[in-house]
């Protein structure tokens, strides 16, 4: 009897092993499954409206803009005032009603979030080129839902999580450290509602949580792809766009 349940045990343990998921195969499950490497690719504009909506009630519109490589803008509408945050590739810059209403350049911390905000590709694509380290941490339970934790280390030393759906194979939540209102805060983006956008699939709603508790939503529409945007819809006022060799 204990000579069958150790073969039993070891015949399980064997099926668990080989049936193991690797990081390189949820990788391109995740990548298929968003569209496949050459339709990702295949987008060199996108413009999307949307509306923010905050935990104090607040609700502002907005139209965000990205062009390949690595530009930004989002321009915002909220009790008839107009307000940027724009990236060209190098500098990150906005126009701030509260603060005089001129564009003023920010700080390289926040080059390099705007910088994450303007990679079309997301942040598997590409991720050796883009020097992170990647290491799958396991399943976890999300919502309900199983998916994929997988850490990811930049070149700054910053670690972020991703949550790829173990059944969609698409993401479903970042995990990260941000800055807020002079704060360092953990956050959590959640995103759901996936449409095919120019044969991607994209998240529609993103809602950011800290401690459980859901602090922003932003709910996108009327998406536009590989229309005409100059340069300089990036660039920082009164300068001319670098151009590319």
């Amino acid at each position: 009897m204990r000579r069958l349940l150790l073969a039993l045990t070891v015949m399980c343990l064997g099926v668990l092993t080989s049936s193991a998921i690797t990081l390189d195969e949820i990788i391109a499950k995740n990548i298929e499954a968003r569209g496949g490497l050459a339709k990702i690719k295949s987008l060199k504009t996108l413009v999307m409206d949307g509306t923010m909506s905050m935990s104090q009630g607040m609700e502002l519109n907005f139209t965000q803009t990205q062009k390949r490589p690595m530009k930004f803008r989002m321009d915002m509408s909220f009790q008839g005032m107009s307000m940027v945050t724009a990236y060209d590739g190098t500098t990150a810059w906005g126009i701030n009603p509260m603060a005089g209403n001129k564009p003023e350049k920010q700080p390289a911390s926040e080059a390099k979030r705007m910088a994450d905000q303007a990679d079309m590709d997301g942040l598997l694509v590409d991720w050796k080129d883009k020097g992170y380290l990647l290491e799958l941490v396991g399943p976890e339970d999300i919502d309900g839902a199983t998916a994929y934790k997988i850490k990811i280390t930049d070149k700054d030393k910053e670690v972020k999580f991703i949550y790829i759906d173990a059944t969609t194979w698409l993401d479903v939540k970042l995990s990260m450290r941000i800055s807020m209102m002079g704060q360092e805060a953990d956050v959590d983006m959640m995103m759901s509602n996936y449409q095919e956008v120019g044969g991607v699939q994209m998240p529609m709603l993103m809602e950011m949580r800290s401690e459980g508790q859901t602090i922003l939503s932003m709910s996108y529409s009327n998406p536009k792809v590989n229309t005409d945007i100059p340069d300089s819809r990036f660039a920082f006022p009164g300068e001319t766009p670098a151009k590319k060799n």
